[in-house]
């Protein structure tokens, strides 16, 4: 028991000289619901914050649950796994911070100095000139109002008015919050119970047995934005789930999800193909950018990434056969991203032959990697799938040296796929996917930024 302690206090020890001064008063802003302002207002060292949690019992030798939550929402991954933590949870997945405490640090996160002076100003008459120093952070802030009642687990409305004026994207996160709130509160009003967390599957369609598989890889395609029909288009509206027969729909039904238990999310493969002398395809500038981008922020939410760099057809699918051999079994899921040049149905190797989107989905289907089933395989695809320019995509203010490029070769017409996967494409079916040499593509750069901004 002895040993044990002080491996604990060498742990704790550990996470303090690897956490900086800002990410310690992060810490103390997620724990302000668990502690009391003056037991925070005494706290100038993590240890000295980690001895609170201990006193309080929420943290111990034998319960470090809230230490990886606080780790895991600080976005802590490579502590983590040095400190071993993602092997001892066993895949639990903890909420000791409030749902309400995650979503204003979430917003904080994504504010920077200058929309901080707006925010300030904004409040110029909510708080006082002294409250509002130069100084003040933005969870600073939000502490002075909560102590004047003007923020709350139920009072979000005037942080949603003035983030929709600094930033109108971030306003999302806070209706998000609204709404899961909402349907917490109905759901304990009508059940008087706890909900049931059932892991279907948004989005995608259901997962089919062994013996379905092979069938439906044979026979699905995918919609096409040119002619999706009303029935079809329900499907891709974000706010619709796949209903399944163990799922009653009620007038309240709980948001439905893929189970994320763990911090090491998964394996992430990069196919970066950039040089296609001797096929007859043209380089393809700028997509290091885009590869840069997916890998930084894919570390950033805790995948393992891999890039390979310029593949031929045989390395693409040898590759795709290690990932297949992997034991997928402690991930959450698993990414595969594609820069390549394209057609309507696959990608064009470096040698310029076919890949296509069946073959690069297939070895992770349950048939060929069980350890996947009922897991998400995410696949997004950077390549022109046509010649046809969407006219009123283009800038109208390109300067002669911002010159766009595509990655097109003359399309055929197939495509597949199967559940619990999702293929996000650059482009709708015989179109051109624009790239620009010295940013990335529109695509690319778009998703890059939108998971830093809305992922939690």
């Amino acid at each position: 028991a002895q040993s044990e302690d002080v491996r604990f206090r060498q742990m704790l020890l550990e996470v303090q000289e690897s956490l900086r001064d800002d990410d310690l008063q992060d810490l103390m802003f997620l724990c302000s619901d668990l502690l009391t302002s003056r037991e925070l207002s005494t706290v100038s060292t993590a240890t000295d914050l980690f001895t609170h949690l201990e006193t309080k019992q929420w943290l111990s030798t034998d319960d470090l649950s809230l230490l990886l939550e606080l780790l895991a929402i600080i976005k802590q991954h490579s502590l983590i796994r040095k400190l071993g933590l993602d092997e001892c949870t066993d895949g639990a997945t903890y909420r000791l911070i409030s749902p309400y405490r995650r979503m204003l640090f979430d917003v904080s996160q994504s504010i920077t100095d200058e929309d901080l002076k707006k925010i300030k100003f904004m409040l110029i008459r909510t708080l006082s000139r002294q409250k509002l120093k130069q100084d003040m952070t933005l969870l600073h802030l939000f502490s002075e109002l909560e102590k004047k009642d003007l923020l709350g687990e139920d009072r979000v409305d005037h942080l949603q008015e003035i983030i929709k004026n600094v930033y109108p994207a971030l306003e999302k996160r806070i209706i998000q919050y609204k709404t899961e709130r909402e349907n917490d509160i109905a759901q304990e009003t009508e059940n008087n119970a706890s909900m049931s967390n059932i892991p279907v599957q948004p989005f995608l369609t259901p997962s089919p047995s062994s013996d379905d598989m092979q069938d439906q890889m044979d026979r699905l395609s995918l919609n096409e934005a040119s002619g999706v029909s009303e029935d079809q288009s329900q499907r891709l509206d974000i706010s619709s789930v796949t209903e399944s027969e163990n799922v009653s729909v009620t007038e309240h039904p709980e948001i439905l999800q893929y189970e994320m238990k763990g911090d090491r999310r998964g394996m992430c493969v990069i196919f970066n193909n950039c040089n296609f002398s001797g096929s007859g395809f043209r380089v393809r500038e700028g997509t290091d950018i885009d590869k840069e981008s997916l890998k930084s922020v894919f570390q950033w939410l805790g995948f393992e990434v891999r890039t390979e760099q310029d593949c031929d057809r045989r390395r693409m699918l040898d590759v795709l056969k290690g990932l297949s051999g992997r034991d997928h079994t402690q991930a959450d899921c698993v990414v595969c991203c594609v820069l390549s040049h394209g057609d309507v149905d696959a990608v064009i190797a470096t040698d310029g032959k076919r890949v296509t989107f069946r073959e690069l989905m297939e070895p992770l289907c349950p048939l060929q990697c069980p350890s996947l089933i009922h897991k998400p395989k995410l696949f997004f695809i950077q390549a022109c799938r046509g010649n046809e320019e969407q006219r009123a995509a283009w800038p109208q203010n390109n300067r002669a040296d911002e010159m766009l490029v595509s990655d097109a070769r003359m399309p055929r017409d197939s495509t597949a796929e199967a559940a619990d996967f999702l293929l996000a494409m650059s482009t709708v079916p015989h179109y051109v996917s624009f790239r620009e040499k010295d940013k990335g593509t529109w695509f690319i750069q778009a998703l890059c930024d939108n998971m830093k901004l809305l992922v939690p």
